[in-house]
């Protein structure tokens, strides 16, 4: 199966790890990153039904700083890569700023944790940060 890649001209993110990709054309795509798992920020939607989950509890701490490095990141757009489709029928995707991969990035500096639940991607980067006591580990 050949992956589907778009285009983002825009990746607005409302969390660390999911938001809306805009193409050039207009089109809005519902992304979550593939991999890791940021803090909730406002609404707390996921949080009134699964409030002792990571992104809800030590997550927290983080949520908008992980969302704001996610824009700041993202702020000319980004390649975002299909990876599958979740339960509220967002595309999962790896995406990717100038060759830079978003989720590594955040994960890298404490502002998301490597997803156990998807493959645990970026376990390497999140023992980077536990030891470099960045981010959430401070």
């Amino acid at each position: 199966m050949t992956p589907i890649v778009l285009i983002c001209a825009a990746l607005v993110l409302s969390d660390g790890d999911s938001g809306r990709c805009v193409t050039e054309d207009g089109e809005r795509h519902r992304i979550r990153l593939a991999g890791i798992d940021a803090g909730e920020a406002a609404p707390f939607t996921r949080c009134r039904n699964q409030p002792t989950i990571w992104a809800c509890t030590t997550g927290r701490a983080t949520a908008n700083a992980a969302r704001d490095r996610a824009r700041q990141l993202a702020i000319y757009g980004a390649r975002c890569t299909i990876t599958d489709t979740d339960r509220y029928q967002r595309n999962v995707a790896v995406c990717t700023i100038s060759g830079r991969d978003l989720g590594a990035t955040l994960v890298s500096e404490g502002l998301a944790i490597s997803e156990t639940n998807y493959g645990d991607p970026y376990r390497g980067q999140e023992n980077d940060a536990r030891r470099n006591k960045k981010g959430v580990w401070q």
